[in-house]
């Protein structure tokens, strides 16, 4: 198979954060400190040379892509300030840039500029959707944009949601071309036998690595110094991804209990409603996780924290939104008068909370889906045989 070159990747590098990278002399001490190394992986070294020798389709269809959790460690021990991690976290917004077809996870990963209007004015659209399907809940003087025709703003926001969603599918379908070609994996391969059956495959993918977070707890948790667990990088990452799930699922139920008609009647539903603590308790894992990535952030604790984007940012605190005014909502929910303040913050949540999965596939929560698809199509990759396995073969 024929090795495609494009010297062009190291420079789009620079534009997506990852600015040092060309200071890289592979010396390997970036692979030899970092615990995810294995036999089989050695990242982030492998994947630097792919990029200054411009193999693009090895490094988007490598799945050390996507094992890395941005500990820093690599970056603290380069001895060329190559910033390695900060060289990962471009690479993957190079690679979900590669897949969006529109080009707005480009837009949101090499102009801090463009992805703040951008960010806004979705916000702002969304805003403006929400208020015509919930202007019935306020009183005649807060009907502030009846002059925005009504049929126009629904239709054109359930096309948008449709639309946004069929994108996302094509960028997943795109990356699985992608790999599967790096990997030389054919489409029927996914669904059969190989060194794992592809339920066994998915279970690893999704259960093991992404939701238990196994080579994080095993591996990574060993370089930290951090007092508590409760401050671990791992659980702090893994409490804002299962607060996020969390959520998500008690919003699902919730609306399908709702049709089925076994939700309780009224807004006043007890707090150990099943649906309702889930939620609750999703929520603050959610929070907890968000904040304390934002303090990080802001004080620059390490080196995965010590240089942000504008889009690094713009994640959080769209993230924090949505999750600080949903518990406000529910507060009002049990208070006998909440006033308008609640209607305000009910419109404020769903419209950061839609614009948050609607940005799904083009911000860095995209790199979950990726990491999942990725650690699945690697994990029905052949193991080449052994010379005893060969001539064992050619006897039988």
């Amino acid at each position: 198979m024929s090795t495609r070159v494009d010297l062009g990747i190291l420079k789009e590098m620079r534009d997506y954060g990852g600015i040092n990278v060309d200071a890289c002399i592979n010396c390997g001490n970036c692979t030899a400190v970092c615990s995810m190394t294995t036999d089989e992986d050695s990242f982030p070294r492998k994947l630097i040379r792919y990029a200054q020798v411009g193999m693009q389709d090895e490094m988007l269809g490598s799945k050390d892509l996507w094992m890395c959790y941005n500990c820093g460690e690599c970056t603290e021990t380069c001895p060329k300030q190559a910033e390695p991690a900060r060289f990962m976290m471009a690479a993957r917004c190079y690679a979900i840039s590669h897949y969006d077809p529109l080009g707005i996870s480009r837009l949101m990963c090499r102009s801090g500029l463009a992805a703040s209007i951008f960010t806004i004015g979705l916000a702002v659209i969304l805003g403006l959707f929400m208020f015509t399907q919930t202007a019935t809940m306020a009183p005649e003087s807060l009907k502030l944009f009846e002059y925005l025709p009504y049929e126009f703003i629904h239709n054109g926001g359930l096309v948008a949601i449709v639309f946004l969603a069929t994108v996302g599918l094509i960028g997943i379908s795109r990356m699985v071309v992608t790999v599967g070609r790096a990997n030389n994996l054919s489409f029927k391969s996914f669904f059969s036998g190989s060194k794992m059956n592809w339920w066994a495959a998915l279970w690893d993918a999704v259960v093991v690595q992404s939701l238990g977070q196994k080579r994080y707890r095993d591996d990574c948790s060993a370089v930290e110094n951090e007092r508590g667990w409760y401050l671990s990088k791992w659980f702090v990452h893994a409490a804002t991804m299962w607060g996020f799930l969390g959520l998500l699922a008690a919003t699902l139920l919730n609306w399908i209990f709702d049709i089925v008609g076994l939700k309780p009647t009224g807004t006043h539903v007890p707090i150990w409603y099943p649906v309702r603590l889930l939620g609750t308790i999703a929520g603050l894992f959610f929070i907890y996780g968000v904040t304390v990535l934002i303090i990080r952030r802001w004080r620059k604790t390490d080196g995965a924290h010590s240089n942000s984007r504008t889009a690094d940012w713009l994640f959080l605190i769209v993230l924090w939104l949505a999750g600080v005014t949903g518990f406000i909502i529910e507060i009002a929910l049990y208070l006998p008068e909440p006033g308008m303040w609640g209607y305000w913050m009910f419109l404020l949540h769903v419209t950061v909370s839609l614009e948050l999965l609607l940005l799904l596939p083009y911000s860095k929560f995209a790199h979950a889906i990726y990491r999942i698809v990725a650690l699945y199509i690697h994990a029905l990759k052949p193991v080449p045989a052994t010379e005893t396995e060969t001539a064992q073969a050619a006897a039988d």
